[in-house]
């Protein structure tokens, strides 16, 4: 049965490929990328479906003619082979595990969320992170040194961008790509609407923002135990 689930994963995997026509020097990149990366990538997403199976508390009989799991484990794994980075491959797992065993979130809602996350950077999960957490603290007085960035505070209200890059400094020499992912994230119904251009009080500028969904979607990605 194992064997019969690491077919399913190659065939999916090789399917998307056959979409791309052409020939000349485009399939000659495509057949070299496969060697290079598309291999590399399916043996590391195989190691870690493996790892969720064996966690997953129903038999690989039942998965196996579960379709609803079929389809998931399907956009899961079209999701990890674009995914350069080992921690995109990681979330994609965990929502796999979070798609077997999760029976309060309806199938298409599970799609859903394996599609915002194929969409999604890991900038885009790190900045939906800071929105689910109420980063206020009264203590602190908002004071960095060597911020690379300019925000100016007015009494004491502050605009919002001023949390972030004080908890998220990576995103400080692009204040419009944060502007851009959280519109993103608004668009998407995961989090209220963010003012940038309104300062408002510390506690109002840094607090929780994201959505039911905005919530859903982060437990649906989180590591499983």
């Amino acid at each position: 049965m194992e064997n019969k689930i690491t077919d399913v994963l190659i065939a999916t995997a090789k399917g998307a490929a056959s979409l791309f026509p052409g020939g000349g020097f485009l399939a000659e990149y495509i057949s070299l990328a496969q060697g290079y990366v598309a291999d590399k990538r399916m043996n590391e997403w195989k190691l870690k479906v493996e790892e969720v199976l064996e966690k997953i508390p129903r038999s690989i009989d039942e998965l196996a003619q579960d379709e609803a799991f079929y389809s998931c484990v399907q956009v899961a794994t079209m999701g990890a082979m674009r995914a350069y980075q080992k921690e995109k491959q990681e979330l994609f797992a965990n929502a796999l595990y979070s798609s077997a065993n999760n029976v309060d979130i309806s199938t298409d809602k599970k799609l859903f969320y394996l599609s915002l996350l194929d969409n999604y950077t890991l900038s885009h999960i790190m900045l939906l992170k800071y929105f689910a957490q109420n980063n206020y603290n009264e203590n602190n007085n908002g004071i960095r040194q060597n911020c690379m960035v300019s925000i100016r505070e007015i009494g004491g209200t502050e605009y919002p961008i001023k949390g972030i890059v004080e908890k998220l400094p990576c995103f400080e020499d692009d204040i419009m790509f944060v502007k851009h992912i959280t519109e993103q994230l608004c668009s998407d119904s995961l989090i209220s609407i963010v003012d940038f251009n309104m300062p408002v009080s510390k506690e109002r500028a840094r607090a929780k923002r994201t959505t039911k969904y905005g919530d859903e979607f982060l437990e649906f990605i989180q590591k499983y135990q």
